[in-house]
Order: structure tokens, then C-alpha cells, then sequence
């Protein structure tokens, strides 16, 4: 069974400025975790890269050819000119599925198998999403205009997080496939190229992505799998022997250096401990010891928007007394806070006894707790 990765450099070039100008940008929490997801992935079986051009370069550039035993495709230059990149900033992975043959498993590189797939049915996704929730709730509205709409599709299923999908069956795939596709590009050229109509956010990607792959299934009969469980509300898969995921808990890092820092330095170590033969790419970029600082670039105003839609809340410790701890929902690490660290919703304060603080929740009214002695 293939195992695969995706990585498609369209949404983050700039028009104005030449493909080969530009670098792909990565903060040092998200190449370690690439990298991770690729040697863990390739432990399961043959590792593939479906990319572009530009992509594969960049591969080339950061030293990661290496870890694809299962080759490197380019297959994403022909993905249609027309999806619109900003919007549908994970088409690469829809089209990607046309360059590999099932059964495959399609892994996320912020997402992590820790143990092989195994298949529980002919379709699997990491785990289910309520259709209640923000990112779907006005699917129906909204896109089942585009040739979605009569007693054919099923409206009433949840929602699958697509960070891990297994296909093994060929129909499923060519169905859900040719579905969402023809869904993107209709939309991209009916309203993306539209600037009377263009939205500036929208979760299409989302519905094209996770929502029709139930929908598509079981309009052949199926019936997707989880391949674990998540918590509701979640913006991230809490630590489990399944699978590691960051998904929106990506942004939290990059607005809370702490964690992120974190975060960082057990990548480092559990790549050092379980991967020595990854510690020259380490080295290359000076990740091979513990760090006293996180590295990355600038956050997107797009990507601030996005965190005040409710699953992730920032805030502040003040007026300090005693010792707190700070772990991490997602990995399981854990640090020492202080007046003034930033912790986001996705950790727990664990305070010792007798500590007091205050929790300064950046929108809203502060919180003011104290242990027992």
C-alpha cells in the first residue's frame, strides 16, 4: 500500500513576482514535523511526493528527497489553471489522487501515523466533524447549487477531517475525486473570477474536501471509517497512538511562542532519538539541539482572522504566585509558565498547590484562580 504526501506550491506564490523568485516559506516547528510524518509514514510502506515543479525543488533545496522511497511526482502542474489557489488552497491534494492508485493513504505533512493503516473499511478519514460546527453549517445553501442539489445527496452526514484519508476502493476514488474537482473548478470560474461575487473567506475548500467524501461514498453505497477519534470543538487531534495532527493548531503556534518553542524542541527530540539518520538535514538547518528560540516568518493577516472564528482562544498569566505548568493537548510536552506566558486553548495550566493567577483572556473577562495549599 502507498503511502503519500502532498505538496502543492500554487497558494503561496505571489502573481507579481516570478515562480523561481520565490522561496517556499516554513516555519522550523512545520519542516520538523514534515519530516516526521515522512519517516514515521515510510515505516508503513513506499513514500511518495506528489508536487509540482516548483515544489519539487524546493524539496531538492531543503534536503528532503531523500525521505520519498516511493519516488516524486509532478503530477500537480496540471492541476486546471483556473481553481483559484486562495481559495482552494488544498486543491493539490483532490488531483493528487488521480497519480496514485489504490488502495493508498493519503497523509498530511503536519500529520503524523504512528502505526500502520489499518484498512477497517474501503474508505477511512482521520475522524468524524459535526455538520453544526462554523466551517459547514451553510454548505447546503451555499454550494449545493453547483450540481449538488436533489434526493441524491446526503446532507444530514458529518463531515471527515481529511489529514489522513485511505482509499481502496477505485470507484470511491474516482467518484469523490471527479466530484469535488468539477466542483472547484465550476466555482472558481463562476465566482472566484468574479469580483462582484469573489467572497474574501469562504469554506469551500472544506466542503470540497471533507464534506463530499462522505457524501460521495455513500452515494456508491459506503460508508466512511475513522481511523481515530477526535475531542468536539478541538483545534487540533489531542495525543493519541494513532495519529498526531496540528491542523489549525498550526496558527495557535505561531501566535504563542512558548508553545511553539516547545513544541520545537520535542520534534528535535524525537526525531534525534528515533531518526539518526536524519540528523544531518538537522544539522544543515541547525535543528540538531534543543533550541532557546522558535525561527519562522510572518503571520498572514488572513490567517488572524481565522482565530477569532471560536476554537482558539489565547491568554495571558498574570499576578503569578507559585509554580505552573503548561501541557500541551496535541504532544503531550510540557513547560514552566511565568507572569506574562501566553497559553492558548489547546494546553492545560496545571498549577501547584497553593499557586495562584490570573487568567488574562485576551477578548474577554479575566479569570482569577487559586489552588488549594
Amino acid at each position: 500500500m502507498t503511502y503519500f504526501h502532498v505538496l502543492w506550491t500554487r497558494p503561496q506564490l505571489n502573481p507579481g513576482v516570478a515562480p523561481e523568485a520565490q522561496d517556499l516559506v516554513l516555519w522550523d516547528f512545520e519542516f520538523l514535523t514534515w519530516l516526521l510524518s515522512a519517516l514515521e509514514a515510510r515505516r508503513h510502506g513506499p513514500l511518495r511526493l506528489v508536487t509540482d515543479a516548483r515544489g519539487a525543488l524546493a524539496v531538492q533545496r531543503v534536503g528532503l528527497e531523500w525521505v520519498y522511497s516511493g519516488g516524486i511526482s509532478t503530477a500537480l502542474e496540471a492541476v486546471p489553471r483556473e481553481v483559484d489557489p486562495s481559495i482552494f488552497w488544498a486543491a493539490g491534494k483532490l488531483y493528487a489522487y488521480r497519480s496514485v492508485s489504490p488502495p493508498c493513504v493519503c497523509v498530511d505533512m503536519d500529520a503524523v501515523l504512528w502505526q500502520p493503516l489499518e484498512p477497517a473499511a474501503p474508505v477511512m478519514a482521520l475522524h468524524p466533524e459535526g455538520k453544526d460546527w462554523g466551517w459547514y453549517r451553510d454548505d447546503r445553501q451555499h454550494f449545493a447549487p453547483f450540481g449538488l442539489e436533489g434526493p441524491d445527496w446526503n446532507w444530514e452526514l458529518d463531515p471527515f477531517n481529511t489529514g489522513v484519508v485511505y482509499l481502496g476502493d477505485a470507484a470511491v476514488a474516482r467518484f469523490y475525486v471527479d466530484t469535488a474537482t468539477a466542483f472547484m473548478e465550476r466555482f472558481s470560474r463562476e465566482v472566484c473570477a468574479d469580483p462582484a461575487r469573489r467572497p474574501a473567506f469562504t469554506n469551500a475548500m472544506v466542503f470540497a474536501e471533507q464534506r463530499l467524501l462522505p457524501m460521495c461514498s455513500q452515494r456508491l453505497g459506503l460508508t466512511v471509517a475513522p481511523v481515530t477519534r477526535a475531542m468536539p470543538g478541538a483545534a487540533g487531534l489531542p495525543l493519541n497512538p494513532d495519529c498526531l495532527h496540528l491542523w489549525r493548531a498550526k496558527l495557535a503556534y505561531k501566535l504563542c511562542p512558548d508553545a511553539r518553542l516547545a513544541l520545537l524542541n520535542w520534534l528535535i527530540e524525537r526525531l534525534l532519538h528515533a531518526f539518526p539518520e536524519a540528523r544531518p538535514v538537522l544539522a544543515r538547518w541547525d535543528l540538531d539541539h534543543a533550541k532557546t528560540r522558535s525561527e519562522g516568518g510572518a503571520v498572514n493577516p488572513a490567517e488572524l482572522a481565522q482565530a477569532q472564528l471560536g476554537d482558539l482562544r489565547f491568554s495571558l498569566l498574570r499576578n503569578v504566585q507559585g509554580g505552573i505548568n503548561v501541557t500541551d493537548l496535541i504532544s503531550g510536552v510540557e513547560r514552566d509558565a511565568v507572569e506574562g506566558s501566553m497559553v492558548w486553548s489547546g494546553e492545560i495550566i496545571r498549577p501547584e498547590p497553593g499557586a495562584r493567577f490570573e487568567l488574562e483572556v485576551i477578548g474577554l473577562q479575566s479569570l482569577k484562580i487559586q489552588t488549594a495549599a
